[in-house]
């Protein structure tokens, strides 16, 4: 199968337009993500300082640090947010932020993650979004890359570069998931 040059160039596109009608309720992904942004930089930050250090043995999916949290977080919120960094996270100290001395809930990648989702959100509330899929697929590759070398090799990055990339990720997901949502079924079957 033959690509023209055409099709190509409409996968490599990105077009925000504004919406003509704004709808309120096109925000409440916006608001519930920023709402978790916020409970993930609070959590930390209104613990006693120097409270919350989880180590660097987590792993993804495996409930390991759950004993810790249950016997040093005892507000229920924040007690939520970092069990569900231990099912989601490997919450790796030397990969994460800290606030007021306590290691936040999810790695710098996550958090990233979760900005960008919120960032993404908001714009596609505001903006009918349509990305080409090759474009999509070439935003995840800083981030592929930079986990995956760090995987095989001594190569460490930054949480900068962490973060950077998983805001990328973040964001243009956002795009992915409100294009899908409030597309009509005639663009959905044209693509």
């Amino acid at each position: 199968m033959k690509i023209s040059k055409a099709q190509l160039l409409e996968s490599l596109t990105l077009e925000l337009h504004r919406k003509e009608k704004q709808n309120i309720l096109a925000y409440i992904p916006f608001i519930l993500a920023f709402i978790w942004v916020v409970l993930l930089f609070i959590s930390p930050a209104l613990m006693p300082p120097n409270s919350i250090y989880l180590g660097n043995n987590g792993k993804v999916s495996i409930p390991d640090n759950t004993p810790y949290i249950n016997a040093h977080i005892h507000n229920p919120v924040f007690h939520a947010v970092y069990i569900s960094g231990d099912y989601m996270c490997h919450q790796h100290a030397d990969r994460s932020f800290f606030i007021n001395g306590n290691q936040m809930p999810y790695c710098a990648r996550c958090t990233g993650i979760f900005l960008g989702l919120a960032f993404g959100l908001f714009l596609a509330a505001y903006f009918r979004v349509r990305m080409g899929f090759l474009l999509y697929f070439l935003i995840l590759i800083p981030m592929a890359l930079d986990g995956g070398i760090q995987l095989i090799t001594s190569y460490e990055s930054t949480n900068l570069t962490r973060i950077i990339t998983g805001m990328l990720v973040g964001t243009f997901s956002a795009f992915v998931f409100a294009y899908m949502f409030y597309a009509t079924p005639s663009e959905l079957s044209a693509k």
